[in-house]
């Protein structure tokens, strides 16, 4: 039984990027079935021209829909995805620490305010996402109107690309979310035996949390880093195209042709991944 059950595992683990593919592959397609007057079938000729192009990479090309100007996908989509990894990474480091500081310094507090953060934590999760992102980036440029100073680019193109102002707006939420996680898991370690244990041994709380406690969150943090990262990249997208940057939102709303769509999409995916 267990061979049997090895080489099931093996063959599902398999099947889960061919399944991946081929759902890409039918969004990115999706347009040749709609027109104006609804749903059409477009031939087997027009999907197979679709397939032997993503089979093609190097003749990719992309259209801007203003000028009709067509370039070539590759390397181009590089830099996008460059630009988009960077958000988000800065947007990850940023949100992780500032959680993790906070978390913290309530940890020294009042047991009232260290309620009332994981009580505000819980309340602001319940606001949709597109609102922090729009509120962040009407309060950015109120802040500028005010003073006149421009802490960092708001947007830009090229190497002078906006990044660290994105990444800060793309930061707000996660950082709500690993917040209020990590205090609920250090609650949760407050409840193990080993920290009496410590306690009793005179230990101070600074040295329980950063020795232990910590230790054991961190663990259980990671179980939850596939849920955030997601919600990161769907807020990536928001954040993107209200800053106007050149990252793989451009190539999935702006330049939508099928075949860029999937190797876009795919990249997506790839990242999420590895994350």
């Amino acid at each position: 039984m267990r061979p049997l059950r090895w080489s099931s595992y093996l063959v599902s683990e398999l099947l889960k990027p061919v399944f991946l593919i081929f759902g890409i592959f039918i969004i990115s397609i999706s347009p040749l079935f709609m027109t104006v007057g609804g749903f059409v079938w477009p031939g087997l000729q027009a999907i197979s021209d679709v397939w032997g192009q993503m089979l093609r990479p190097e003749s990719l090309v992309y259209t801007n829909p203003t000028s009709g100007v067509e370039r070539s996908l590759f390397p181009i989509i590089f830099k996008a995805f460059a630009s988009s990894l960077s958000v988000l990474s800065i947007a990850l480091s940023v949100s992780f620490f500032v959680a993790l500081m906070g978390t913290i310094i309530l940890w020294h507090g009042p047991t009232r305010i260290y309620k009332l953060g994981l009580s505000s934590s819980s309340f602001l999760q319940s606001i949709p996402d597109v609102v922090f992102v729009v509120a962040s980036q009407m309060f950015l440029v109120w802040l500028y109107l005010e003073t006149g100073v421009s802490f960092a680019k708001f947007s830009g193109a090229g190497v002078e690309e906006a990044v660290l102002v994105p990444a800060l707006v793309l930061a707000v939420l996660p950082t709500m979310y690993f917040f209020q996680s990590m205090l609920e898991l250090v609650e949760k370690e407050k409840q193990e035996p080993y920290y009496d244990l410590a306690k009793s041994k005179g230990l101070t709380k600074l040295s329980i949390l950063l020795k232990h406690i910590l230790r054991n969150m961190f663990v259980r943090l990671a179980y939850q880093a596939k849920f955030l990262i997601s919600i990161m990249i769907s807020n990536l997208l928001i954040v993107e195209y209200l800053f106007e940057n050149f990252g793989m939102t451009s190539f999935l709303l702006i330049y939508s042709q099928p075949p860029v769509f999937f190797v876009t999409a795919l990249l997506f995916s790839c990242r999420y991944i590895c994350f």
